[in-house]
């Protein structure tokens, strides 16, 4: 009987599903009929690690929630007072399609102002230490295999995420990687539900960069696309304030939120130790091809050992994530040699342990010329810029190499890259000539070594000259007082003839012009290809606009300024992404502090794949370039 019941209510939702009426997959939801177990209040730790989690199975917990701080304060007027000031990533869209959204940072008090009638959803994680003291943690998940490893700290995989808009979102079709707690503290998420087994059906794979996630558009699709979505058994949930709704890793899902204020906390984690049998199952099967994986899966959950058996399942004492968790923010003495989290590190190639931040703070042309360098460099290093450009044409090593000593990191922590002009050394001695100029950049810097040292006009010289003077640089790196060498203002033909040709310590660096209406495509590609940094300089225009006294056809081109306006930054930092997105190293430059700040934090926006494309496709042929702009000095800088 209980058999038949079930048939009948899947050939319901089946039946609802072929008939083609219905391409939204939130139109579906009322047709499953069948919900996911419910129990009243939160589970004990022994039952909810027995019965649901060690057995990887669905749970939804009715007003477990109840009683948590965030669930009885925070009000829109509660978090306006207490964390305006507070930054979250908000998606600048609510609807999920088959293109990435839009991703800003985000004051809370700007989101909380305009939420309501906008198309914004906050999907973000923090670690202000407000937010987490109001952030209860479960009894049942508080145990020492998840935040008290044996060594004592916390280091098996968790995260949070706050999720806040006005309702109306769907999510994609997807399942999560970790074991999944979401707790609505307002409105109501509508789930359905599929078992692992389902992934197949559901077409489920690698879509993008993100995997995971089906490639149907869950807000319009043809049904005769994806019949497979007609023969799943799903389950439905509907999580209302309060209440709490646990998926396991691995359960295919698509929520919808009815349009109302809608908000929540997600806790995704996997016990300690524990966490090292599904990642030794994922390492076994080498395959992203989900009809050889999902089996196995399946296989594994039935046969893998209870979870306390394999780690400590100790109760810890009640808590909130910022007694639990450590301090994610992480700080810096001046005896640190890890870089600031904003900047990602680069291994840098051509000197075995020199690694680079992916953000260069550049002392050159037109910065120099009207602003205290010392001053500039001091303030960039105290902020947090890690990687330091500067060059004897500038005039500045002095400056920048006080700045370098009197700032708060010690010198192992900081890059400094200095450059010598070649055509000014006496061609008849090149080696002597460099070598001169190297122990003068030394003693300009006030420095023992130099990190990366550059030739400044490579292209403006001979091939005889240019391999001269590398293998004078080399016996720099081979004493000691060089770690890293490169080429500046290279064209391909040179930068060829030393790669393979001249150099026995690898070209680590090359820094060239890199706007988005110009650059070398041959020597980009080149680099990329060999494990070369690229860097670039003029970025933003500058250089163009510079030299040629025009208007700046980055900043002001439509487009950039378009772009800047929709991700809520300026076309500043739409150029900077774009540059890092294509793996170029952007050399920013700024004489105003606060500009200083706002650049240092550029990779807060990250380009959609369509929207690097357009700006991609901003570059000129020569030609177009002398036509439009005039000629351009390529060795402005």
């Amino acid at each position: 009987k209980q058999w038949y019941q079930r048939r009948v209510r899947e050939l319901s939702y089946r039946e609802a599903c072929l008939s083609g009426k219905y391409s939204s997959l939130k139109d579906l939801h009322p047709f499953v009929t069948e919900y996911i177990e419910e129990v009243q209040g939160a589970l004990t730790k022994d039952r909810f690690i027995d019965d649901y989690l060690w057995r990887g199975k669905p749970v939804m917990m009715r007003g477990a929630a109840k009683d948590w701080p965030a669930h009885k304060r925070w009000t829109d007027e509660y978090l306006q007072d207490k964390f305006y000031d507070m930054t979250f990533y908000v998606d600048l869209r609510k609807h999920h399609s088959t293109d990435h959204a839009v991703r800003t940072k985000m004051k809370l008090g700007k989101f909380l102002s305009n939420y309501k009638k906008k198309d914004w959803y906050l999907d973000s994680m923090t670690t202000d230490a407000r937010f987490l003291d109001e952030t209860h943690v479960p009894q049942y998940l508080n145990i020492s295999g998840i935040f008290e490893t044996k060594d004592g700290t916390q280091s098996a995989p968790f995260f949070h995420n706050f999720y806040l808009s006005g309702g109306d979102t769907n999510s994609p079709l997807h399942y999560d990687g970790y074991d999944n707690l979401l707790t609505s503290l307002d409105g109501t998420k509508e789930w359905i539900i599929a078992e692992p087994e389902d992934v197949l059906k559901l077409q489920i794979d690698e879509w993008i960069d993100h995997a995971n996630l089906s490639p149907l558009n869950v807000t319009n699709f043809n049904v005769s696309n994806h019949l497979g979505l007609c023969d799943v058994r799903w389950r439905r949930a509907i999580v209302t304030a309060g209440d709490t709704l646990f998926i396991p890793t691995r359960w295919p899902h698509h929520v919808y939120s009815p349009p109302s204020r809608n908000m929540a906390i997600g806790m995704w984690f996997y016990l300690d130790d524990y966490m090292d049998l599904i990642k030794g199952f994922d390492d076994d099967v080498h395959l992203r091809n989900h009809t050889a994986k999902v089996p196995l899966w399946v296989e594994h959950v039935k046969t893998r050992p209870h979870p306390c058996n394999v780690t400590s399942c100790k109760a810890l004492p009640p808590g909130n994530l910022r007694t639990l968790l450590p301090d994610h923010k992480e700080t810096y003495s001046r005896d640190s040699d890890v870089p600031p989290a904003h900047s990602s590190l680069m291994e840098l190639a051509g000197d075995r342990k020199v690694r680079i931040p992916t953000i260069c703070y550049g002392t050159g042309l037109p910065a120099a010329s009207i602003t205290n360098p010392y001053l500039n460099t001091k303030a960039a290093l105290n902020m947090g810029y890690k990687l330091i450009d500067t060059a004897q044409h500038y005039g500045n090593e002095r400056e920048v190499g006080a700045a370098v000593r009197d700032c708060k990191w010690i010198r192992k922590s900081v890059i400094v890259m200095t450059k010598f002009e070649l055509a000014l050394l006496k061609v008849d001695d090149v080696t002597a000539e460099v070598t001169n100029s190297i122990e003068l950049s030394l003693n300009n810097l006030g420095l023992d070594y130099i990190d990366i040292l550059l030739i400044h006009d490579t292209a403006e010289n001979s091939l005889e000259t240019v391999s001269a003077a590398w293998r004078a640089m080399e016996a720099a790196v081979s004493s000691g007082k060089v770690r890293a060498i490169g080429l500046s203002n290279t064209d391909i033909e040179t930068l060829r003839h030393i790669f393979y040709n001249v150099a026995t310590v690898p070209v680590s660096t090359v820094q060239n012009l890199y706007a988005p209406i110009e650059f070398d495509k041959e020597v980009v590609a080149f680099c990329a290809a060999r494990g070369i940094i690229f860097m670039g300089f003029g970025v933003t225009g500058a250089v163009h606009a510079l030299w040629k006294n025009m208007a700046n056809p980055v900043t002001e081109s439509p487009l950039i300024k378009k772009l800047a306006e929709l991700y809520h930054t300026s076309p500043h930092i739409i150029a900077f992404n774009w540059a890092a997105q294509n793996n170029v190293v952007p050399i920013i430059r700024s004489t105003s502090l606060g500009h200083m700040r706002d650049n240092l934090d550029y990779a807060d926006v990250y380009l959609t794949p369509a929207h690097m494309q357009q700006i991609n496709q901003m570059v000129l042929s020569e030609e177009e370039i002398r036509d439009v702009y005039g000629e351009i000095v390529q060795g402005a800088e």
